[in-house]
Parts: structure tokens; sequence; C-alpha cells
């Protein structure tokens, strides 16, 4: 009896575990997390698009998922996108900022998309400050290999570098200010985009912004997208990569299948001994028929009864 409650115990657990998933996963789809600047991202915001163009079009292209000290050593250009908005986000410290001065200082590329720029409080080596500017679209106003083809891009602009920017060669601009510009630093160069949103899938059907991606990525060695700032770590175990939801839901499901273990292996009540087997001989029927013929006073023979 209470190995029945045990078990119908455990059924009605593994039920409500079920139900409160499907709760879970009706409520994750209800709230699906934000589109981000990176190259996974297919969302309106996600860099795949444009990832995808530059690969097509024969850029050695890649996705970088380490910290910056382990930057591959034949990586020439390296694309940083913001993660203010992304939850999962790895954010640049110190040694990030002193390794990305060592790459461009070397004579590396570095490309730089965010919405908001801070001076020499910015990762980005040697960059300047903007400011608010909220926009929409920009002109080239350089004539060099950062332009080549392009005329106007489209796409939401919400910060731009000021006119009197006098640090590098202003390459896009609007009324409100420069939205790109690029500039040596030491062997190296920097380009900062404050529009991120000009590589953005929503943006990359506008010819004048793909070739402004390739512009700028193109042409100097193999090319990196910075993944590892939004949380894609090639060095995380199997488990570590899962999702909290899904480790959850595994620690559930073992939980439930170490209750169904011990409710059929350990017993919870003392054994129930079994009624031994109907073994009778014939020495029952003989006694049985014996008291039957005394009852009836006959003689019993001790030749046919043994008695």
């Amino acid at each position: 009896m209470k190995r029945s409650r045990v078990e119908l115990a455990i059924v009605v657990v593994g039920a409500l575990v079920l139900a409160l998933l499907a709760i879970e996963r009706d409520a994750a789809t209800r709230s699906l997390p934000p589109s981000v600047l990176s190259t996974y991202d297919t969302g309106p915001n996600g860099y795949r698009a444009t990832y995808e163009v530059l690969r097509q079009a024969g850029v050695p292209v890649r996705r970088f998922e380490s910290v910056l000290g382990l930057l591959d050593s034949d990586i020439r250009t390296l694309v940083i996108s913001g993660y203010e908005d992304d939850s999962n986000a790895k954010p640049l410290d110190e040694k990030d900022a002193a390794a990305l001065k060592r790459f461009v200082t070397g004579g590396g590329r570095l490309v730089v998309l965010d919405s908001a720029f801070a001076g020499s409080k910015d990762v980005t080596p040697g960059v300047g400050v903007t400011h608010p500017a909220a926009s929409s679209g920009a002109v080239a106003l350089a004539s060099n290999r950062f332009t080549a083809g392009v005329a106007r891009v489209a796409g939401p602009v919400e910060d731009a570098f000021g006119f009197s920017e006098r640090q590098g060669v202003p390459l896009l601009a609007n009324d409100k200010g420069v939205v790109a510009i690029a500039y040596a630093y030491g062997k190296g160069e920097v380009v900062a985009i404050s529009a991120p949103a000009l590589f953005s899938n929503a943006q990359a059907a506008s010819p004048d912004n793909a070739r402004f991606a390739y512009d700028v990525v193109a042409g100097h060695g193999p090319a990196a997208f910075d993944e590892y700032v939004h949380g894609y770590d090639s060095s995380l175990s199997l488990w570590a990569a899962l999702p909290q939801p899904v480790r959850v839901a595994l620690w559930i499901v073992a939980a439930i299948v170490l209750l169904g273990l011990i409710g059929a292996n350990v017993p919870f009540a003392p054994p129930i001994p079994a009624e031994g087997p109907d073994e009778r001989d014939s020495s029952a029927y003989i006694d049985a028929v014996a008291a039957l013929m005394q009852r009836a006073r006959l003689p019993l023979r001790k030749d046919v009864y043994g008695r």
C-alpha cells in the first residue's frame, strides 16, 4: 500500500513538473529576447545578413569567440559591435582595452560599431566623443577606400561625432554630425561608426550599406567579428553553454528519474510473506475417508488403509 502511494506521488510530481515546463516554454515564446548586434542574430538588429554577404563576396571573415588576449595572430581586421542591449554580454574591461591598443598599434584595423563613444574613457583607442543626434541616414563625405561606391547609407542614427572633431577623416555624415570616422593609430587604423544599424539585417538590402560594410572590412587581410562580447564562448563546456531554463529542466528530469528508481527498488514497508504452495498428499484424503467411515461405524481394514 505504501509503495503504491509513493509511486502515485511520483506520477503527480512528474505531471506538475511537465505542466510548469509547458508554462515556462509558453512564457519564453511570448517574451523572446531582443535582437542584438551579433552575426548569429537573424533579427532586425543582427548582423547575420552582412556577415553572409561578406563571406559570399570572398572576404576571409570568421567569428571570434574568446578573450581578446587570445586573438589569432593572422587576424588583421577586427569588428566589435555594441553589446549594451545584450543580456548575455561580456563587457570589455581595461585588459581588453590594452589588447585592442596592441592590436591596432601593431598594424591591425579595428572597426567599432557602437551607438556612443566616450573618448579617453572608451575601450576604442584614440576615439573621440559622440553626442545624441537622433536622425536617419548619412551621406559619404570622403572619397577613399572606405567609401568607394557609396553615396548614401540608410538606417537610424542615434549619436554622432561633432563636426569640430579634428581626428581622422570623416567618412559619413548628416545634418546632425559625423556618423563614421577613420583615423590612423600606430601602424594600424581605427574606423569608428556611431550608427551600428548600418550593418543590420534590416538595412542589408541597401546596396550602399552593403558596399560600405564591404569597404571597411575587406582589403586588410583575414577579418573577424568579435562574438565573445555577445556571450559566445568557444571554450564553454556543453553544460555551461545550455541556457539556464534548459539546465533547470534537466535537473528536474534527473530528480524524477531518481525518485522513480527509489520507489521501484527501496521497500517502504515490511515484506508480506507469500502463501506456501499447496503440497497436500493422499494422507489427507485417507484421513477424511477414515473419519467418514468412523462416523458410519464401519470397520477399518488396516490392509487397505495402512492403519
